[in-house]
């Protein structure tokens, strides 16, 4: 996981000997849709993951994380529990700041993934290679550890880099991999499939309507005040383009609700209901204690304990 252009994509080819189609930095994410790709790995079969960002400028970010959810769930239906052997996300090392984009997704991680898999997460700073000047790069990636991913440490990840080679990404997974067969849900599929959540209701759900909201407000109020203002003025050519604008605004909005709206159907149970018929009782189960502390969280990246479990998926 990680924000467009962090070298997730590149980091897979340097394990699966592809070669790279795209530059890293290109504005459009590669990624549409998540990717598995299956290699062998010391006798093991191995499948990592390439996941869309949440930065992704053709789709928002409730479109995004219905791909997300729906290829956790269909693998979770299959008969077997798709537990994740580790979790790698990617953070390029050459960004002077923490653009918001890279932010955006470091929330959306910590809200899809949750507190249990955090011992198996590796935080992984990319593009040394590229890096000018490496001291520079260094307080950078010190940055990242004591301001940004603090928390994800302290819940028992570990930081990485990854110097653009096929022996650096096979050491980085293959840290995964010796902490054994066993592995963890993601907390957005102990939502969606035992608590029964819609995917607006799971914590990762919340923040993506919660943002398209306050987009939504805050475009309407600022062309709202520039009307007002070109009324004033007496400049009646102005008063109608800003009038076009907002109605464009609001064309959009209604969209990308429709798009959100998708993620108020109860995925989880059209699953259920589908693999075991219209006798399926969709009662929500009660949450256990165990969920209270991501909910009593003030923090966007606050830690959730989840199940654990026994499928590498990295």
């Amino acid at each position: 996981m990680g924000p467009t252009g962090s070298g997730k994509t590149n980091f897979i080819n340097k394990l699966t000997g592809n070669t790279e189609r795209h530059k890293a930095s290109n504005l459009k994410s590669d990624t549409q849709d998540v990717t598995p790709y299956p290699i062998s790995y010391q006798g093991l079969r191995v499948v990592l993951v390439d996941t869309p960002s949440f930065d992704d400028t053709s789709r928002p970010d409730s479109g995004i994380l219905r791909v997300i959810a729906d290829w956790l769930i269909q693998k979770y239906s299959n008969g077997i529990p798709l537990r994740i052997a580790g979790i790698i996300y990617v953070h390029r090392i050459t960004d002077n700041r923490m653009p918001g984009s890279a932010y955006k997704n470091l929330q959306m991680f910590g809200r899809l993934c949750g507190n249990a898999p955090l011992p198996r997460t590796r935080l992984v700073t990319t593009m040394w290679d590229q890096s000018k000047d490496k001291a520079t790069a260094i307080r950078r990636e010190t940055q990242l550890i004591d301001e940004f991913w603090r928390t994800l440490i302290d819940g028992g990840a570990t930081v990485h880099r990854f110097s653009n080679t096929p022996d650096s990404a096979q050491e980085i997974v293959g840290s995964l991999l010796r902490m054994g067969n066993g592995g963890e849900q993601l907390l957005i599929q102990e939502e969606l499939i035992e608590q029964q959540k819609r995917i607006n209701e799971t914590e990762a759900g919340k923040i993506t309507y919660n943002r398209l909201q306050k987009l939504q407000a805050d475009k309407s109020q600022m062309l709202k005040e520039l009307t007002e203002e070109a009324k004033q003025q007496n400049d009646p050519d102005l008063v109608r383009c800003l009038q076009d604008q907002r109605d464009r605004v609001d064309v959009q909005f209604q969209q990308e609700t429709f798009e959100e709206t998708k993620t108020k159907i109860p995925l989880s149970r059209r699953i259920l209901l589908w693999l075991f018929g219209r006798k399926f009782h969709t009662e929500r189960p009660t949450p256990t204690r165990r969920h209270d502390r991501w909910t009593r969280s003030n923090t966007d990246l606050a830690r959730h304990p989840t199940a654990s479990g026994s499928r590498l998926t990295i």
